[in-house]
């Protein structure tokens, strides 16, 4: 059977585990699978952006925001916020950010953006972050993950029906199932996007934020590549 559409990837889970009574639980499943997914998965198809006001230095995050990517201040051509932890930037506005001006640190707390130095007046950053799967339901028939990726729907779903049917057996292979699954989506993501080559603090003065190599390169094994200079 196909799974293109929420009533499908229900009729496939009911199959798989060859049960007719399990109309009320299934969709608990798929509810659990997107929670489990929304924790470990990040693809390029999570990429959304949004536009956040700060007031005295804080501002909300987009409700279906799981993780920033970058965060800078709107129309601005500076370079992208730095992440800090709240503690640090507690730490900095006590010291040397005390004064007004510009934010150029930010921190999450709870559902919350907070930035530092504190801008003077209210102002706006453009925030590109990591968004929630689009929940499947009755009126949502279907989105990308299930497109895309309609085994990983269907695995992680049986994963949270074993502990309810006490099938511990099912519930070790398909946790293995589902680990490797997310870990084959996770590297082809960042094949695609060059996202496993970002440091911490990264910045957009030039593309050599990676650490460079202790020993200059020998010129007897160049590659022949040019123009990288």
């Amino acid at each position: 059977m196909a799974i293109t559409t929420y009533t499908e990837l229900k009729a496939t889970i009911a199959d798989w585990l060859n049960r007719a009574d399990l109309d009320q639980q299934i969709p608990d499943f798929i509810t659990l699978a997107e929670s489990t997914l929304n924790s470990v998965l990040r693809s390029t198809h999570m990429a959304e952006q949004a536009t956040v006001a700060i007031s005295s230095g804080r501002g909300t995050l987009p409700s279906d925001c799981l993780e920033l990517m970058y965060v800078q201040v709107e129309g601005e051509e500076a370079e992208p916020l730095e992440q800090v932890t709240h503690q640090q930037l507690m730490m900095l506005r006590r010291s040397r950010t005390k004064q007004a001006g510009n934010p150029r640190f930010f921190a999450v707390v709870g559902r919350e953006i907070l930035v530092t130095p504190t801008p003077s007046s209210s102002l706006n950053v453009v925030v590109d972050y990591y968004e929630k799967i689009p929940a499947l339901s009755g009126s949502l028939a279907t989105n990308w993950l299930l497109e895309e990726a309609p085994h990983m729907y269907l695995y992680t779903s049986l994963l949270h029906a074993s502990p309810f049917l006490m099938d511990d057996a099912r519930y070790a292979v398909f946790t293995n199932t589902v680990s490797s699954n997310v870990m084959n989506a996770v590297k082809q993501s960042q094949a695609l996007s060059f996202d496993d080559i970002k440091t911490a603090g990264f910045s957009l003065r030039s593309p050599s934020d990676v650490a460079a190599p202790d020993k200059a390169p020998n010129p007897s094994a160049q590659t022949g590549v040019t123009g990288l200079a």
